[in-house]
């Protein structure tokens, strides 16, 4: 059987159990009273970006994506170690542009740069290795939701509808939700939190699948983005497309109001009983599909 036919969740889903690795966004190691949390993401220039994407913007998406899942440990970011891939043809200016786009995204939001690796390959390739740290009182797990308590998402969904409008900023210069997280960690309501990188319906379902519980996920609640809205179908983006890189996470609901006067973020919906997950429309009930981007898979 190839890869294509169970597709990149599988693939780590073999991988961890093999090694007994907690599914999470971050790894941990004990270190006194924190925890270190590291984190690695690879991004490959045939896959991740668009033609006519910049140098810069490149190099700055390949950061933020894994402060992302700095984030949403509630970690605060140390340091990162990158090996980069290119052609033997790459242009110096462009490697000044990636590298530029790296250290300023570092300049925005903590880190820096410690070491890597450099190799030939046949097409731009990164992979970033991020360490942080977090209290061990704050750090926000994937497991132990409640029933009851409400589900909440930063900033807004469905931004790579940018795609299709040929907008590279607002899809590659990923704004990672350091400050939210860091917010979200000291006030230690949260029950569960991930990064919702793969989309929103795939991310329920992770969430589904380790606490053993479903959803009741409210369309009407859904902060959508301006990108989206201008599309046919902006709740499809939502729901199914990749490329977000905000926060998903679960509260009781009586501290929601707490939180959505501090930081940008919009409660979507309940935890429930029932393993399903269902988008309530006009009082309908409808199934989330398990659905969004995987590698591997077409």
């Amino acid at each position: 059987m190839e890869l294509s036919k169970i597709g990149e969740r599988k693939i780590v889903e073999m991988i961890t159990k093999k090694f007994g690795i907690p599914m999470d966004d971050c790894a941990l190691i004990d270190f006194d009273e924190q925890y270190l949390i590291i984190t690695t993401d690879m991004v490959y220039e045939k896959t991740h970006f668009p033609e006519g994407a910049k140098p810069y913007q490149k190099g700055w998406y390949a950061i933020a994506v894994n402060l992302s899942d700095i984030a949403s440990k509630g970690g605060i970011p140390m340091v990162f170690d990158v090996a980069i891939g290119m052609p033997r043809e790459y242009k110096i200016s462009s490697l000044k542009e990636l590298i530029n786009g790296m250290e300023d995204c570092m300049k925005e939001y903590g880190g820096n740069l410690i070491g890597g690796d450099t190799k030939e390959t046949d097409f731009l390739t990164m992979a970033v290795t991020a360490i942080g740290k977090v209290p061990k009182d704050e750090f926000m797990p994937r497991k132990g939701i409640k029933i009851g308590n409400a589900v909440y998402v930063t900033g807004n969904l469905g931004k790579e509808a940018s795609l299709y409008k040929n907008d590279f900023d607002k899809l590659l210069l990923v704004k990672p939700r350091i400050r939210e997280g860091r917010f979200l960690a000291r006030t230690k309501y949260v029950t569960s939190c991930m990064d919702l990188s793969d989309g929103l319906a795939s991310s329920l379902y992770q969430l589904s699948k380790i606490n053993n519980v479903g959803f009741r996920i409210y369309e009407d609640m859904l902060p959508l983005s301006e990108e989206a809205l201008k599309m046919k179908k902006p709740v499809q983006f939502a729901l199914y497309h990749g490329g977000d890189f905000e926060l998903l996470f679960t509260l009781p609901e009586e501290k929601g109001k707490i939180i959505e006067k501090r930081i940008d973020a919009h409660k979507i919906g309940y935890v429930i009983k029932d393993k399903k997950i269902l988008l309530i429309k006009n009082g309908k009930k409808m199934r989330i599909e398990n659905k969004g981007y995987e590698h591997f898979k077409s």
